[in-house]
């Protein structure tokens, strides 16, 4: 039989590992590295940029983000084909 302070620190690990993603609705700019795989620097420079820049909010000196604008935000900048594949592509097939 397990003894119990070994159970329960089993049982706290698995908890623990189950429950390490971040899911909270704001999120400081260290969860946020982690969230988005950026660094410090790449997001402050996000959240400083003259036109549309990240959305957050400062709390008694502490940068935190909405993680759902943040995702919102970031959708928003995703890279869109510039054609120069529909191009490719299509000369390949005429090749072929």
């Amino acid at each position: 039989m397990i003894p119990f302070h070994s159970r329960y620190e089993a049982e706290s690990d698995s908890f623990m590992a189950e429950n390490s993603t971040i899911s909270r609705e704001w999120l400081s700019l260290q969860q946020l590295t982690e969230y988005a795989a950026v660094s410090d620097r790449t997001l402050r420079t996000w959240l400083h940029r003259g036109t549309d820049a990240l959305p957050a909010v400062r709390v008694h000196g502490k940068i935190l983000v909405r993680r759902s604008e943040f995702d919102s935000w970031l959708e928003h900048h995703r890279i869109q084909p510039d054609g120069l594949n529909d191009v490719v592509n299509s000369i390949i097939k005429d090749v072929e």
